[in-house]
């Protein structure tokens, strides 16, 4: 299908946003898995619902790390993942990664000598690893002409671009739920000490996230990415039941009896398979089917919020042909008015 002609425009125009909020009502067969022209519109491209993205982004025919907007457009790989001025993001994702790497070697040096060997066996510190690996990939595609490349139409962006895409869909979400387990389990107001450690790997690291992937570059989302995310909670769980039927426990800490396979031992008290497996099994089963769901629909709709409270990922990067009219739409909301258009903003 050629968006080019006023034909097919109109065929999207009979479907229009009515103003609803739904956006756009188009079949699939007029816009996943078919082959668009990355000049699509030379006026603004159809607004899309919360409500319609979420149903074609869960289709089968709908790509893993596809780059369809599913309104005629695709995304701009170098001004999504790598904008410009590329010397300052790349100075800005070396003091963000600095500061990823600097909370991970904190916690490690202050944590206990004789508990380091446990120190990778809890979630947080998982998290913090993912983050760093995410800063890593994020840093080499902003550094490598070749992963920025745009791709033929209808294909997959590079190897490199894919994966630092996975890690930022795992790695915000994972961010959060970190944050939200320890300030509402941990946490004893009156008791608990907030240290630099606390505060680093339980607020700082989420924020650096979001600001990399949400403020400074616009990575979008796709829902089908909380199978990465669904994956790293069901092998924590399984970890947990490792930990705690093989005994290996949480290290030793000042408190704890000299009995090192009981209550106080485990990685979380909450998930004690030994004595409370029925309770353990119905935690888990909350957290990967209902606390995890919610998160990653919260980063969801974070990854295509737009001006004035907008869900509709307006705010991405298209991809336009050199010369197209529509390229002034580059990073601004579809639907500006013509001032703003005629301006470039």
């Amino acid at each position: 299908m050629d968006y080019h002609g006023n034909d097919d425009r109109d065929a999207f125009d009979e479907h229009g946003d009515d103003g609803d909020g739904d956006g756009i009502e188009v079949g699939a067969d007029d816009v996943v898995g078919v082959e668009k022209s990355s000049s699509n519109f030379d006026i603004d491209p159809p607004s899309i619902g919360c409500c319609y993205r979420l149903r074609q982004e869960l289709k089968c025919s709908y790509g893993f790390f596809s780059l369809d907007e599913l309104n005629g457009t695709v995304l701009n790989i170098s001004k999504t993942f790598a904008p410009t001025p590329i010397l300052w993001t790349v100075l800005a994702r070396v003091i963000l990664a600095g500061l990823a790497i600097g909370a991970m070697v904190f916690s490690i040096v202050n944590y206990p000598a004789e508990n380091r060997w446990i120190w990778m066996g809890f979630l947080t510190h998982w998290t913090v690893v993912t983050t760093i690996a995410y800063f890593a990939l994020i840093l080499a595609v902003t550094l490598s002409p070749h992963a920025l490349e745009q791709p033929a139409n209808g294909e997959s962006p590079s190897v490199l671009v894919r994966l630092a895409w996975a890690f930022y869909s795992l790695s915000l979400p994972m961010n959060i739920l970190v944050v939200l387990l320890y300030w509402t389990l941990d946490y004893k107001p009156g008791e608990t000490v907030i240290t630099f450690q606390v505060i680093s790997l339980h607020a700082v690291t989420c924020l650096l996230v979001f600001i990399d992937g949400n403020v400074l570059s616009t990575i979008p989302i796709r829902f089908k990415h909380i199978l990465l995310v669904e994956g790293v909670a069901l092998l924590l769980v399984i970890w947990t039941v490792i930990n705690d039927l093989a005994g290996i426990g949480d290290g030793k800490w000042e408190g704890e009896d000299a009995d090192q396979n009981n209550g106080d031992d485990k990685l979380y008290s909450v998930l004690n398979w030994s004595d409370s497996p029925g309770r353990a099994a119905i935690i888990s089963v909350i957290v990967l089917f209902v606390v995890n769901p919610l998160i990653f629909s919260l980063c969801w709709t974070l990854s295509i919020w737009s001006r004035w409270l907008k869900c509709d990922g307006s705010r991405r990067r298209i991809y336009q042909e050199e010369g197209s009219k529509a390229d002034s739409y580059q990073g601004s909301d579809y639907g500006d008015d013509e001032d703003d258009v005629e301006e470039g903003r």
